[in-house]
């Protein structure tokens, strides 16, 4: 199905354009303003590791659950069942604190860079913040990270592929330079999505084409003002 926006006229009239409309922010990428703290009061009772890029920390082994401590570098956070990547996270950040409700949690984080990463403990993570009267910090930090995981279920659930496309065009800008210049367009929105290879690089091309986004070599080097309709 052909795009009728995304045409050389279009393409340059949007070029004239003196004052484009900003490219928004995702917020799932920003960080929750609560993580700082709560990863303060847990650190003294963690043990840290430097762990290797690459390397992948599952929040729950057996019967026993984890909270892990992201001190320093970036993660990206997993589902177990289909692999789905979720979102990434920068230090300082804690991943598995909003599995004390059920004590379990099918996931896992993958390191994107060599990380110091402190590691508890599920129960003992609950007992620290029991003990701390740290209750009324954590939810603030649960009211963010819930609101985090219903935008990236609206993204994920929009009713055309082009819709999925284009909010994670918008949330891989949203991400550190570093990150996306080592990532593929491709590559981030299948990883993040069930849509197919060839569905999204047909997309992408067409956006490249009416001179709606820049990629080099398969990088997004930028986002200009997306169509609304595909």
């Amino acid at each position: 199905m052909p795009m009728a926006n995304y045409t050389k006229k279009n393409r340059t009239s949007r070029n004239r354009s003196t004052m484009p409309a900003p490219l928004p922010i995702s917020t799932i990428t920003q960080p929750s303003p609560y993580s700082r703290e709560l990863v303060d009061k847990l650190l003294p009772f963690a043990e840290v590791k430097r762990i290797l890029a690459r390397k992948r920390l599952f929040l729950s082994t057996g019967q026993k659950n984890y909270c892990y401590l992201i001190l320093s570098g970036q993660v990206i956070l997993h589902r177990d069942d289909d692999d789905l990547a979720m979102t990434t996270i920068n230090a300082p950040s804690l991943i598995g604190v909003g599995n004390m409700a059920t004590r379990s949690m099918n996931g896992y984080i993958k390191l994107l860079t060599t990380s110091d990463i402190g590691i508890l403990s599920l129960e003992r993570t609950f007992d620290i913040i029991r003990e701390n009267d740290l209750w009324e910090l954590l939810t603030m930090h649960m009211m963010v990270v819930t609101s985090k995981l219903y935008a990236s279920n609206k993204m994920l659930t929009a009713p055309t592929s082009y819709d999925i496309i284009k909010s994670q065009l918008i949330e891989l800008m949203s991400e550190n330079e570093k990150y996306r210049n080592n990532i593929t367009a491709e590559n981030y929105i299948r990883d993040k999505t069930n849509l197919s290879r060839s569905g999204i690089m047909r997309i992408l091309s067409e956006l490249k084409e009416g001179g709606y986004i820049e990629i080099n070599r398969g990088i997004l080097m930028m986002v200009h003002q997306l169509p609304e309709k595909f």
